[in-house]
């Protein structure tokens, strides 16, 4: 048959293949599948884009949550009592907010979901609909309002942890003048941090590295959050200690995307029947100790 035959069959074997691919293709036109949305690690997506269940985008996040059946809060799951990973259970995350989140969804008449993200991820991650909501312990500003409604669920004040033994002889917040403060990236304690005149404030993607530099040594405090700086001072008291008393009492937040009306009404009455009922008393001294 020659060279020129044989082009021929390979020509029309092509064809032949493509033609199937086409099919192929075509019969699979689902795309990629998401990941598990209950995965711990990774985010749940919302908005349009939010999974099985979702709505067409036509109505409100809160119709496309009840129409799916579920709520994703997100946590950066680093701040004990606030969220933290269980030391008996690594993949279940547990905590304050946890607990809060779950009672709210209850409410709403939906399943709760848990979303892992990286602290400096959560505003950014909630504008984009990767998530329903932020529950991590997250400060009310006026920069974060800019881009999150957000519902008042606590108070806490900032306290400065130092070294068991406070070898610096640090008093307080007014003491730091000068001196190295390790904090968390992005975090109302690193706004605090940088008031303090001369201080060399050095930044971390998670508080328990902070802390671990003061533990260290390598810097001379941290500044946390109340419940925050307790918890570690009474689990670790042989590593830290706190000195002064607690400044710049703020509320914190649950932060829920802007524009969504519906949603904010919502979990804003669910936050109030958990007080009215004595559910947020009862989860509030289950991790600080006290009824709030």
């Amino acid at each position: 048959m020659g060279g020129q035959g044989r082009g021929w069959i390979y020509r029309l074997a092509a064809l032949v293949l493509l033609a199937v691919l086409v099919l192929v293709a075509g019969c699979g036109g689902g795309g990629p599948t998401a990941g598990s949305p209950g995965d711990a690690g990774g985010a749940t997506p919302s908005g349009a884009d939010a999974g099985d269940g979702g709505s067409s985008g036509t109505g409100s996040l809160l119709d496309e949550i009840k129409q799916r059946g579920y709520m994703t809060f997100a946590t950066d799951g680093a701040y004990p009592p606030m969220e933290y990973m269980d030391p008996t259970n690594p993949e279940q995350v547990v905590g304050f907010d946890i607990d809060l989140g779950k009672a709210i969804a209850e409410k709403l008449g939906v399943e709760y979901r848990v979303a892992l993200v990286d602290w400096d991820g959560l505003l950014a991650g909630l504008q984009a609909r990767q998530f329903d909501a932020v529950l991590s312990a997250m400060s009310i500003t006026e920069d974060r309002k800019a881009g999150a409604e957000f519902i008042p669920y606590v108070e806490m004040g900032q306290l400065v942890v130092v070294k068991k033994g406070n070898p610096k002889g640090i008093g307080g917040l007014e003491d730091l003048k000068g001196k190295k403060i390790a904090v968390q990236l992005e975090s109302t304690n690193e706004k605090v941090a940088r008031t303090v005149e001369g201080a060399q404030v050095i930044t971390f993607q998670s508080f328990p590295d902070a802390l671990q530099e003061v533990a260290n040594g390598r810097a001379d405090a941290t500044i946390l959050d109340e419940p925050v700086a307790y918890y570690y001072v009474q689990t670790q008291p042989d590593l830290y200690e706190i000195v002064g008393e607690p400044v710049q009492r703020i509320p914190m937040g649950i932060a829920l995307p802007k524009g969504e009306t519906e949603l904010v009404q919502a979990v804003q009455q669910a936050l109030d029947e958990l007080k009215a009922d004595g559910t947020y008393d009862r989860i509030y001294e289950k991790w600080f100790g006290k009824k709030p």
